[in-house]
């Protein structure tokens, strides 16, 4: 008995003793583990991020990954897939989807017919087709548009979506309707007698009166008009003086015809854009135009060297720049060569080389004349454009320009400058690119000689004195238009009255003037008159003969009176 103790005592020391040295190895001491009573279980390792190596066969839990796809296993070395997928875990997957070829899962971006991210597409094609980005109006559809080729918002056609702006089961309300929209003819007996400024049956109304004032019965001679006569307190027949009687000779419905202005009697410049397009010898536009030719026989573009004559060059059948020799022809003393342009160098302009003191060139502005003796030189150090040469009214020598020009003493640069002043005399154009003068930018603008006609039209007189030409209007001959607009707001008016008056200025108006209104698009049954109530002053008077109660948004009103003096 003491040795079966002993030896159980041993026997329990030992297997105490191996407890706390020896590990046990699951994989080659066990058989079948059954972990399904453990309190709980970790079989792979955790964390928030992968390892940045592993072994193949390795598994790590993902705690930060999304729920479902947590679980990762290394495959190949140094490599970790979720398992499931089969997809290796890389960046530059944002706004990607998951997508199944067939054979495996691979993330794919959008595309075909919708962009954007998974939480906000934006669907802009349909079967391939474009769809046009422009917001619809309430009503429209889709419509396929050939020459833009994409769908577009139109209105819909075929088919009734609503009526009178309501759907389901319409019945009818008031307003569905207005008398313009209804044809036919209103029975005498559907018609109220007539009343107030209007007597007999509607059918035979005669007018009596305007706005409660009595309208006399006296029939009314030729030309006259209806005036205010306090004394009766009616409206009565009368003549009144200084109104517009023909228009170009016309009365009556007066529309515009040809040869109502002449050229002569129109103010102001055309546009460029009203001018068409040079042609014949001319190139370019007729603003800036080129003479490309003479008489349809072509002129070369070489640049002619100073005292050189187009000469016909019958080889080449064109008007070419040569130099004349032997013929006896003008000299500096005939001008020819009075303030010519020479470009000395690529950066220097000479200007008026052959003016002296004993040969000057002399410019005429009215009666005074201005000698120019000296020369100058224009030089240039930076940009692209035009330089413009040209004489003032003082008889100073101006380079203008939009370059970076240095004038000498003989001449001044003027900066901001695109083009010849008004009452200059223009004498040469030149071209500069990057700084430098073009070797074929000049352009003589000189002209020693010149002529002007003016020829008075219908109403405008041309008087002529020594350097002056003087234009005069015959007032009584063109008539004097005096117009203004206005944009007036007029309340609800009620059927069968008349709003509140509401005036436009008209400065240089006079009571008794004739007025030729402008409306805007008024409705059916509204009618309007204007009148001269006080100087400068025509009053707008709107009345409603609608059958309804009519409101009128703010609108344009415009008043003209012409006259003649």
């Amino acid at each position: 008995m003491n040795r079966l103790t002993t030896g159980l005592w041993l026997y329990a020391l030992f297997i105490t003793g191996g407890r706390a040295q020896t590990l046990l190895d699951l994989r080659t001491q066990s058989k079948s583990v059954d972990f399904s009573a453990a309190q709980s279980t970790k079989p792979m390792q955790t964390g928030s991020s992968l390892p940045g190596t592993c072994a193949v066969g390795q598994f790590f839990f993902l705690t930060s990954a999304p729920a479902g796809s947590n679980v990762y296993a290394c495959n190949p070395a140094n490599a970790w897939v979720t398992e499931g997928t089969g997809i290796t875990v890389t960046s530059g997957t944002t706004n990607d989807v998951l997508s199944n070829n067939g054979s495996s899962i691979q993330w794919l971006p959008l595309g075909g017919d919708i962009s954007g991210t998974p939480s906000g597409l934006t669907v802009g094609r349909l079967q391939g087709r474009p769809v046009s980005s422009t917001a619809p109006s309430n009503g429209q559809v889709l419509q396929w548009n050939a020459s833009a080729n994409q769908w577009q918002p139109a209105a819909g056609s075929g088919g009734v979506a609503t009526v009178f702006g309501r759907s389901g089961a319409i019945t009818a309300q008031t307003g569905d309707y207005s008398f313009g929209q209804i044809s036919g003819i209103v029975g005498s007996s559907q018609l109220p007698s007539a009343g107030g400024d209007v007597g007999g049956a509607l059918t035979s109304a005669t007018v009596t009166g305007i706005q409660n004032r009595t309208v006399a019965n006296t029939a009314p001679a030729n030309g006259q008009t209806l005036v205010w006569n306090s004394a009766t307190s009616s409206w009565a027949p009368a003549t009144v003086s200084g109104a517009v009687s023909t228009v170009f000779g016309r009365s009556g419905s007066i529309t515009a015809q040809a040869g109502d202005y002449s050229f002569g009697q129109i103010s102001g410049i055309i546009g460029s854009n009203q001018f068409p397009g040079a042609g014949g010898d001319l190139s370019g536009t007729l603003t800036a135009a080129t003479v490309a030719g003479i008489q349809s026989r072509a002129v070369s573009n070489i640049a002619p060297a100073n005292g050189q004559a187009l000469v016909w060059n019958a080889g080449t059948s064109v008007w070419a720049p040569a130099t004349i020799s032997g013929s006896g022809g003008a000299s500096m003393t005939n001008q020819l060569g009075d303030l010519a342009a020479v470009r000395s160098s690529s950066t220097v302009l000479s200007i008026a080389a052959g003016c002296t003191p004993s040969s000057p060139c002399n410019v005429r502005f009215g009666y005074q004349v201005y000698s120019i003796t000296n020369s100058a030189t224009a030089t240039i150090s930076g940009g692209s454009g035009t330089a413009y040469i040209y004489l003032n009214s003082a008889g100073t020598l101006i380079v203008g320009h939009n370059l970076t020009v240095a004038c000498s003493a003989g001449c001044t640069q003027q900066g901001g400058v695109t083009s010849f002043p008004p009452n200059v005399l223009p004498i040469f154009s030149w071209t500069a690119s990057s700084g430098t003068w073009d070797s074929t930018g000049g352009r003589d603008q000189r002209a020693f000689l010149s002529t002007k006609t003016l020829a008075g039209g219908q109403g405008i007189v041309v008087t002529e004195a020594p350097g002056q030409s003087t234009l005069a209007v015959d007032n009584g001959v063109i008539p004097t238009y005096l117009t203004n607009t206005a944009s007036l707001s007029f309340s609800s008016i009620p059927t069968g009255a008349c709003a509140a008056d509401q005036s436009i200025t008209v400065a240089g108006a006079n009571p008794g003037d004739a007025v030729a209104p402008a409306w805007p698009a008024l409705p059916t049954g509204v009618f309007g008159t204007m009148l001269i109530s006080a100087t400068n002053t025509v009053t707008v008077r709107l009345c409603n003969l609608s059958g309804l109660a009519v409101a009128l948004p703010s609108s344009a009103y415009r008043a003209t009176i012409v006259r003649n003096y």
